[in-house]
């Protein structure tokens, strides 16, 4: 039994390594990962920029293709082209990826999870240490099937090599992600934005705001109750738009919308329709108690930053009152002025970006108090430079995923 024992304890390490190997060096880059946090104090996080991120690809490269093409055989390079050292690391890849969906990723008040850096997994020592196995087992696993090339296997090397490129594409992009803000006021020209840390950056253009633009929803009616401000529950219809002409009924009182105004100022007992900064939507209403047959007619208005809102007080219990009305969309028209003299025109929207000698120019927000009086615009800029590369190995795996579903097929048909 003890001779048993023994054998079975001096085999753990014997080679060929297998799972449990596999997960002990895996667990055990990530103890080491973590120790680097906790000891390693820097408020900044390590990345690699250009130029040093394309010298570290080129060189990483280089280095697997000599251990695979020169040092095949030695016991480490043998082990982290099996499928054992490939699964422990995916496995334990997905792990981190977990602790990063529970737990938040911004700063923590929790003294273990911040100095642990669970809360900043993608730049955590732990998480790139395992990743760069995963990283390698790719990257030998790819070389060598590449230097023992067969068109059996082109579907494999295209899934494994775009996985490669479209990861440490990403990892090592992040040095040279930039993601700015900037306001941009009606017409003046901006070209100081501000970076994630708060530093301001001098762009090689500007942005003269040529009109900001929001479109508004019609605003809605709401009953509220006199004594505790709250909504009235209408048997879950709550608000109801306020249209010109249509009649809506909250408990036992029936409202008719007689006029609405998108824009307007009261004069006297009423409100007339008024283009100036801040004007309100209004509405004249009729209110029908149905049970008692009385009638209370009178103005109400959603208010602005330079107007108090109005309601109408239709009973002891209730008041009617209107909301301030939603955005539908906003855009800002805009000129890129560049040191050369040019002058390109766009109009920014959400969600659709403008693109300008690398930079995706999105519509960010504005001046939420001003609403659609708002003159400052808020835009982002996102500049990517490896992006393209990482679209390239998305694409490459879609492609070997199809050539191997293709000779699938093929297969079956001749057998």
């Amino acid at each position: 039994m003890g001779e048993n024992n023994s054998t079975i304890q001096r085999n753990l390490w014997e080679y060929p390594w297998g799972y449990v190997e596999s997960f002990f060096i895996g667990f055990g880059l990530i103890i080491t990962g973590f120790f680097l946090e906790v000891s390693i104090t820097s408020n900044s996080n390590f990345v690699l920029v250009y130029p040093f991120n394309i010298a570290f690809l080129v060189s990483y490269v280089l280095v697997l293709f000599i251990l695979s093409k020169w040092f095949s055989t030695s016991l480490i390079i043998s082990w982290l082209t099996k499928i054992p050292a490939s699964i422990s690391s995916i496995v334990l890849v997905t792990l981190l990826v977990m602790v990063m969906g529970i737990i938040p990723q911004t700063p923590s008040e929790n003294n273990i999870i911040t100095n642990l850096g669970l809360n900043k997994i993608t730049s955590n020592w732990a998480f790139l240490l395992i990743i760069f196995q995963f990283l390698t087992c790719l990257g030998l696993i790819s070389i060598k099937r590449i230097l023992q090339f067969r068109w059996s296997n082109f579907g494999f090397i295209l899934n494994h090599l775009g996985l490669f490129l479209a990861l440490i594409a990403g990892i090592l992009g992040t040095g040279d992600l930039q993601r700015l803000s900037i306001n941009t006021y009606e017409g003046k020209p901006s070209w100081i934005a501000i970076n994630e840390q708060k530093n301001e950056i001098e762009l090689p253009f500007a942005f003269y705001l040529k009109d900001f633009l929001i479109e508004e929803y019609n605003p809605k009616l709401a009953l509220v109750d006199n004594k505790t401000g709250s909504i009235f529950h209408n048997k879950g219809r709550n608000l109801y738009l306020v249209e010109e002409g249509e009649t809506y009924v909250f408990k036992n009182f029936e409202v008719t919308i007689n006029k609405f105004l998108s824009n307007s100022g009261r004069i006297g007992n009423r409100y007339a329709p008024v283009n100036e900064l801040g004007s309100p939507p209004s509405a004249s209403i009729t209110v029908k108690n149905i049970e008692t047959d009385s009638i209370t007619r009178g103005w109400i208005s959603s208010g602005s930053f330079r107007y108090p809102y109005e309601s109408l007080k239709i009973s002891e219990d209730y008041s009617l009152v209107m909301t301030i009305p939603e955005v539908k969309k906003f855009s800002s028209d805009i000129d890129i002025l560049t040191k050369e003299g040019e002058r390109i025109s766009a109009v920014l929207e959400v969600n659709k970006p403008f693109k300008f000698k690398g930079w995706k120019i999105y519509q960010l927000s504005y001046d939420d108090k001003m609403g659609k009086w708002s003159n400052l615009s808020v835009l982002e800029l996102v500049k990517d430079p490896w992006l393209p590369l990482i679209y390239v190995g998305i694409f490459m795996m879609i492609a070997g995923a199809m050539y191997m579903f293709w000779m699938g097929n093929k297969i079956t048909k001749n057998q």
